[in-house]
């Protein structure tokens, strides 16, 4: 394993304001933490999201894990911006 860790700060207030926003990241492979780091709050909805996993996994893996993950997330709150639903979405992501 690599123990590499991506991770971008993300202001996404209304998706994060989801009861199940940290159990969906982590369904997707990825993790929260505050402003401040571990074990922070989030400050106006702007959130470190990160890989979950560190170890057992190529660098290629773990890049595209966090990219593909975080641009969902930001097409999420877009969408949520716009007040349309993404209930569909986030059900397939908690299915597979």
């Amino acid at each position: 394993g690599t123990g590499l860790r991506a991770g971008a700060m993300c202001k996404v207030p209304l998706f994060s304001a989801r009861e199940d926003f940290k159990k969906i990241l982590g369904k997707m492979g990825l993790q929260a933490r505050g402003t401040a780091g571990v074990d922070s709050a989030s400050t106006g909805g702007t959130w470190d999201i990160s890989n979950a996993d560190r170890l057992g996994k190529s660098e290629v893996v773990l890049c595209n894990i966090f990219i593909e993950g975080v641009a969902k997330v930001c097409k999420w709150e877009a969408e949520l911006e716009e007040g349309k639903d993404i209930s569909a979405e986030v059900e397939a992501v908690m299915s597979s």
